[in-house]
């Protein structure tokens, strides 16, 4: 994580968040979104690259360290004490607890939040990646 201790924000949730995650609403998070989504879906090539996107691709080291407490996937997993092994198995666990524990661990208040927030950075990586390959 990087700077100083700071305000984060993200569907209205603040907390004083020790190691500095930048100030983020829900709504700036979906505007984010929705502009790279847009042009992902008006190139072919763009398109192609959604449908091989992972939670490995999406909850990747640099992400995580940027955005939350942990340092990789498993991290995040373990540290969690709800016992599960992969991401896919999230939607088993008490969503309540779950999103409560992003919360306290991430710069956004639920899961569906974060994975935008992951998904915007995600498509803003592969668009940077396009462009200097095309240079």
């Amino acid at each position: 994580m990087s700077g100083t201790a700071g305000i984060i924000a993200c569907d209205g949730y603040k907390e004083l968040f020790a190691g500095g995650l930048s100030i983020m609403t829900n709504e700036e998070i979906e505007k984010q979104f929705q502009q790279y989504l847009k042009l992902f879906q008006s190139d072919a090539e763009l398109t192609k690259l959604l449908n091989q996107v992972t939670f490995e691709g999406l909850f990747n080291p640099d992400f995580l360290k940027e955005h939350s407490k942990f340092a990789s996937m498993d991290d995040m997993l373990w540290r969690s004490g709800f016992g599960i092994v992969n991401l896919l198995e999230v939607e088993n666990v008490n969503q309540e607890k779950w999103n409560r524990y992003i919360a306290k661990n991430t710069e956004c208040s639920t899961w569906f939040a974060f994975g935008k927030l992951a998904m915007g950075e995600w498509m803003k990586r592969k668009l940077t990646e396009n462009k200097e390959s095309a240079n």
